[in-house]
């Protein structure tokens, strides 16, 4: 064995650490963005459903736009812009006819505790059919 061989190891534990941390510091971005789609896939789906049961437009935009925050609060997930947007103009067709609510929900996540620069946008549209033959105004 050669006494210039044994500085190498070193060497190579510092890379190897290295990449493992740049590994460590990937795997945690992919579950954050996993987390925050489901968050917003949820906050979509439960804010569309409370809105299809309201009696007019006005009151099941409030109602959705109130469910998807809660969902959003309940999961954990912090959105640096959080926007909620609901169509409720089908509560204007008359009964009988099958109108629908739309939901909306947009969150840009950021990596900022994590320590990683940069955002991501993950947005969730989900539609709820309106009861047919429900109350409406």
């Amino acid at each position: 064995m050669k006494r210039g061989d044994r500085g190498d190891v070193n060497i190579e534990v510092v890379i190897g650490v290295s990449a493992l941390i740049v590994l460590l510091g990937l795997a945690l971005v992919g579950m954050r963005v996993i987390t925050a789609e489901s968050a917003v896939d949820e906050a979509a789906r439960s804010a569309a459903r409370a809105a299809s049961i309201a009696r007019d437009g006005h009151a099941a935009a409030s109602v959705a736009e109130a469910r998807a925050q809660a969902v959003i609060a309940q999961q954990g997930l912090n959105c640096a812009q959080l926007n909620i947007t609901v169509d409720a103009r089908d509560f204007a067709k008359p009964l009988g006819e099958t109108g629908y609510v739309i939901a909306t929900v947009s969150c840009e996540i950021t990596f900022g505790d994590l320590m990683i620069p940069g955002t991501r946008l993950t947005a969730s549209e989900f539609r709820s059919p309106i009861d047919r033959y429900g109350a409406r105004r």
